[in-house]
């Protein structure tokens, strides 16, 4: 069956924190056309409740979501705030958690070392933080690094604070009532390995795919095989709109 996408049918990609546009590079070149990708700017909010309020004045009627890692929690709080102008959500390697004492922990001594002018040493910790060394895609450290690196030392406070004091999400999870896709890496650490988990075992229909041999980002660590199951799952989705 031939499907027609509306304008209001659009997809919103949120990045994740030190992320950019090229995170979903190969997720836009593989949904469009049929659908309209948008990224809305979130660099200078300062709360993932900020960022969320930010997409929805800015972004269509009614909308599809694609979410990694910090985008995810965004995904969710804008879930919450205007679930009924959402078709359809893809969240990937993220958690209805507040952060942990540990995550906390570990982010301030981030910006410990950042104010004390080591934020360069830290590029590579963090890549090694998300990327996998089993990755599929030979360019994925690459292409990581080289999105941390065109961050300011300024952006990464502001992106750490806001994920150490995102809220809890667990609560609202119930109320879900559009098409969820949730994706992740099987060499992602366990916090989001059960996130993904518990964000499905909680949404009633919702689907999930863990990828092999891949970190905490799919899109950029197997992008075909991310990018097939994101645009099946949105015509899936849309035929729920028509």
């Amino acid at each position: 069956m031939s499907i027609k996408i509306n304008n209001e049918d659009s997809v919103v990609l949120i990045p994740g924190a030190l992320c950019s546009e090229k995170i979903f590079a190969d997720q836009v070149a593989g949904i469009s056309p049929p659908f309209k990708a948008i990224f809305i700017d979130n660099i200078l909010s300062e709360t993932v409740t900020e960022m969320a309020k930010n997409l929805l004045a800015h972004a269509p009627s009614r909308f599809a979501l694609v979410g990694i890692s910090m985008g995810g929690y965004v995904a969710l709080e804008v879930l919450r705030m205007a679930p009924d102008r959402v078709w359809g959500a893809v969240l990937i390697s993220t958690s209805p958690r507040a952060e942990l004492p540990s995550q906390y922990e570990e982010r301030k001594s981030w910006i410990v070392r950042k104010d004390s002018g080591q934020y360069e040493d830290l590029f590579d910790e963090i890549v090694d933080a998300c990327v996998s060394n089993k990755s599929v895609s030979n360019d994925a450290r690459a292409c990581f690094l080289e999105m941390v690196k065109s961050h300011s030392s300024e952006t990464f406070t502001r992106q750490m604070t806001a994920c150490a004091m995102r809220p809890d999400f667990q609560e609202s999870l119930k109320d879900i009532q559009c098409p969820i896709l949730l994706i992740g890496g099987n060499e992602d650490s366990e916090f989001f390995k059960n996130g993904i988990k518990e964000i499905s075992e909680n949404v009633l229909g919702s689907e999930i795919l863990v990828l092999p041999n891949c970190g905490h980002l799919p899109t950029i660590e197997n992008p075909k095989s991310t990018t097939r199951a994101v645009k099946q799952f949105l015509l899936r989705a849309v035929e729920r709109e028509i």
